[in-house]
């Protein structure tokens, strides 16, 4: 499989040597997300910056080997390794900085950090991240919370509502304020990168909850960070991924599923760039 992988070189060479990042996007977005803001936020901090497409998604292949179109872009394993060749083709071990189911394909990642075919890596962010469980506990958080809000989130992954509305778009992945030029645009983008889904649900519900991380990854800096007002990752979630790595969240008011597109992008931003600082 071709996987699309944008690449932005560090504006400047920084003082002392810093790791490379490699976003990883979540599912019906892809490379793009991140080329947007964060890209060049951090190759202007001095970061090497890449993003990767997972296959079916973005501009990376949408057929099988075979020539037949893909029906889901893979499972949590064959994402997994995906995203391990990328890690293995980069010039040194990078920063994974992964978003939404994106982050569970981190977690799987370091949850199995040490045997062969995981190349090593510098560190992993989870921003606005699946936890390890799956999204089975966010799901039944939400429809306590609100039937309303339940039925718009399910009916957005499920029938992409997204990609047909504004408002639906808005809805799920930003907050009220976004300016509407940067939703039209950010909107057409998720509409045309993801002709499959990411993942199959049913499928990778057997594969959870992953396992404890095993003692090669202990050591392996963890930052995770969400948004109060995320509609799609909730707060609890966030918290359940940073007790699994063994760090403290970092909470990020006011902001969406989308922190890396949405209005207080750089909230997020500035608060990854500090932790990266000190690794």
């Amino acid at each position: 499989m071709q996987l699309e992988l944008l690449h932005l070189p560090a504006a400047a060479a920084p003082a002392s040597p810093r790791p490379p990042l490699l976003f990883v996007h979540g599912s019906y977005h892809g490379a793009w997300c991140w080329r947007e803001r964060w890209m060049p936020y951090f190759a202007a901090a001095g970061f090497d910056c890449f993003a990767v497409s997972l296959r079916g998604q973005g501009g990376s292949d949408r057929k099988t080997p075979a020539g037949e179109p893909l029906k889901v872009s893979g499972d949590l394993d064959s994402l997994t390794d995906d995203l391990a060749s990328v890690v293995a083709a980069l010039p040194s071990p990078p920063v994974l900085v992964a978003h939404s189911f994106g982050a569970l394909l981190a977690e799987k990642y370091a949850s199995e950090y040490g045997r062969a075919g995981r190349p090593a890596l510098a560190g992993v962010a989870c921003v606005c991240g699946v936890p390890p469980t799956g999204n089975k506990q966010i799901v039944g958080r939400v429809f306590k919370d609100s039937l309303w809000k339940a039925w718009k989130i399910t009916w957005a992954f499920v029938g992409k509502s997204f990609a047909r509305s504004l408002d639906e778009a808005r809805f799920t992945f930003f907050s009220e304020d976004l300016p509407k030029g940067d939703l039209i645009r950010y909107q057409q983008q998720l509409a045309a990168c993801s002709p499959v889904r990411l993942l199959d649900l049913a499928a990778l519900n057997k594969a959870l909850p992953l396992p404890a991380l095993p003692p090669a990854a202990r050591s392996l800096p963890a930052f995770v960070g969400g948004g109060t007002t995320d509609l799609v990752v909730d707060w609890p979630a966030v918290q359940e991924t940073a007790a699994w790595f063994g760090v403290q969240p970092t909470k990020w008011e006011d902001m969406a599923h989308d922190c890396m597109l949405d209005t207080r992008w750089e909230q997020a931003a500035d608060s990854l760039r500090r932790w990266l600082d000190g690794i």
